[in-house]
């Protein structure tokens, strides 16, 4: 998206003002972008890398849920009965009534 010329002129203003108040800098933004990167730049590592760390606590949560489902024991399941029969809690033992 272009700038107005208005837009442009106020930037080049505080460009102007920038250069007059703080030359340092003013230098540091006119040499941004254009220089090469450095052997140090390159060997330095880029701190810590928040997608790696988020990476790690979700595998670590997966592998907690994994191993609580894998070593609790199942809840028994109920007897099924057809209808019309009594289940064999409820039927007595021979001779037993």
């Amino acid at each position: 998206m272009a700038l107005r010329e208005y837009e442009r002129r106020i930037l080049a203003e505080i460009e102007q003002h920038l250069s007059e108040e703080e030359p340092q800098l003013a230098s540091r933004f006119a040499e941004f972008g254009t220089r090469e990167t450095t052997p140090d730049r390159e060997a330095k590592p880029d701190g810590w890398k928040p997608w790696l760390v988020a990476g790690a606590i979700a595998v670590f949560v997966i592998g907690v849920l994994v191993v609580l489902l894998v070593a609790t024991p199942s809840a028994p399941q109920p007897e099924q009965t057809t209808p019309g029969t009594v289940p064999e809690s409820v039927v007595p033992e021979n001779g037993a009534e």
